[in-house]
Formats: C-alpha cells, structure tokens, sequence
C-alpha cells in the first residue's frame, strides 16, 4: 500500500475511491472495503480510500473529540490488509471542513480522479454536513462519476458502529468488541522508555502510551504480545501504577513470561485475553512485588 500526505498537484490515474474516518476498521468497515474490492476489479482500477490524521470532530466540534479505538498507525496497517492499494492520509482542517459538497468533489477529483465513490451509510461529505446522499447523486451525475453507499451491517440485530465499539471496551466486555470489530480487541504501540520501575521490582516491563485512545476498565491483564508474527504470552498493567508513579496518565506495561526481550522502540500489538483484578494502592514496595508475582502465576496458567 502506497501512502501519502497531500492529495497530488497535478492529476493522477483514475480509482476507486472510499472516503471515511475508518475508526478500528471494524467488520462493517471491512466488509465496505471488500466491496471496494470487488467494484475495482470490474472497473480494472486501483482501490483508494482517504482517511483523516485527526478525527474531524477536531475541527467540527472541539471538546467534543471521541476517544479512538485504535492509533494512526494501526488503522493504516489494518487498511492495508483489508486491500487497499492507495491511501491518502490527510488533516482535517479548517479549510477542508469549510468546503461546499461541490467544491470539495472538484478539488479532489483535479488531483485524484475516481470513476467511482463508495460511502458508508452516514457519510455526508462538505460544509455543514450539505452532502446528503440526494445531494451527491446530483453531484455524481454532473461529474461523471459513479456513487455507491453501503448498507449498514449488523450483528445480532444491532448495527455494527465505532460508537457501540467503544461502549463496549468502556464498558469491559471485550469478547463483545472483539465479534464487533472482527479480530481480537487490541491495543498497539511503539514501546516507550519508562522509569525502570519493574526492572527494580524484578519484572522488567514493554510500556506504551495509550494517550487518546478508548480504554477498558483500569486493571491486570492477562495478554498475549504479538510483534514481527511472533507471539508471547504476558501479563499487563493498564493503570496509574499509584503504588509507584504519581502520574495521572494511564500506560500499558507489560511484562513477558518466561522471556525477556529488548522490545525498546518496537511496534507490538498487545491482545487483552482477561481481567485479572483492579488496579490499587499497596503499602509498600513488597507487597507489590508479592502480588505481581500472584499475577504472573495466574496469567501463565491462563495462557500457558
């Protein structure tokens, strides 16, 4: 998959195009994105899909952004294995979102044209959300381009949406969110430094930022730590760590079974499989250390 950050300057070969936040590119996602799939290869076109850097509620509605199922990062990785070829991955800024429905199709069609346009249900494109699916098919028949929405998907009933998937990992159930978005619920970073906490307390940690993003319940973790398609058993801390850090911003540490590995300023996935416990407090050092141990005890004989 071919990336890029601005829209070209002069016009580029025709795709097939879909345009969307794409938040945790979950199964009603994928399953527009096979669509996609399946009209570009009729078509003998390439796929494309724009996707925003920041959620264009940034913009739209300041304080009011939702907390994100997944990083940039693993969105654009997901993108990619769900077959697209080409991805514009742009701001969302004030000059975009003051654009008219019409002015925006023209705009993006002299850079990169597209023989046709896939939207979500929902999607309505331009200034003051004027694309109405009547108003682009308007659109569609003055510029010469076909446009498709796809149906909502759903599952047991209910429509499969990045606002019920966060519900459900605010709410802990994981093994619904995991059937929602249609892969194992997970949280995926570059590993970070940290203070050598664990290391002092004999259990050296990964750490990665969860800054932004939608979170289950605070807690112990039992996980499974997924990098360059190995796999590793492992017990994590999502949490505060109030026993040895005075920071008010969660961070995900986790710690390998059995194997130690420099995962410094790697990229790993990490799987929630279950809850251990809640986070707390500990009168000392020692204690903490007795109960980490309780921990890695139960999560191997869960995952091993």
């Amino acid at each position: 998959m071919r990336i890029c950050h601005a829209l070209p300057s002069s016009a580029a070969p025709p795709v097939a195009l879909t345009i969307g936040n794409f938040d945790g590119v979950h199964r009603g996602h994928v399953e527009m994105l096979k669509k996609l799939r399946i009209e570009a290869t009729q078509r003998q076109l390439p796929t494309c899909a724009i996707t925003f850097e920041n959620h264009p509620s940034t913009i739209l509605n300041p304080g009011t952004t939702p907390l994100l199922i997944c990083t940039l990062e693993q969105k654009k990785r997901l993108l990619r294995e769900s077959g697209i070829e080409l991805l514009y991955s742009l701001p969302f800024t004030k000059e975009l979102a003051e654009q008219t429905p019409e002015q925006f199709i023209i705009r993006l069609s002299q850079s990169q044209p597209f023989d046709l346009l896939l939207l979500g249900s929902d999607a309505t494109i331009g200034k003051n959300r004027a694309g109405t699916p009547e108003h682009m098919k308007e659109l569609s028949r003055t510029y010469g381009f076909s446009l498709t929405y796809f149906p909502d998907i759903t599952l047991d009933g209910q429509r499969i949406s990045s606002r019920h998937i966060r519900e459900s990992i605010h709410s802990g159930r994981l093994v619904e969110a995991s059937r929602l978005l249609g892969r194992p619920y997970s949280i995926a970073g570059t590993v970070i430094k940290g203070r050598g906490r664990g290391a002092d307390l004999g259990f050296h940690t990964a750490n990665i930022s969860v800054e932004g993003l939608c979170l289950p319940p605070l807690g112990v973790y039992a996980v499974l730590v997924h990098h360059q398609g190995h796999t590793y058993p492992a017990v994590a801390n999502l949490g505060l760590a109030p026993t040895v850090r005075q920071d008010a911003t969660p961070l995900l540490e986790v710690h390998l079974l059995d194997t130690h590995i420099d995962l410094y300023h790697l990229h790993i996935e990490v799987e929630l499989k279950t809850y251990l416990r809640p986070e707390m407090r500990f009168s000392s050092l020692e204690a903490l250390k007795a109960q980490i141990a309780k921990d890695v005890s139960t999560a191997k004989s869960l995952l091993t």
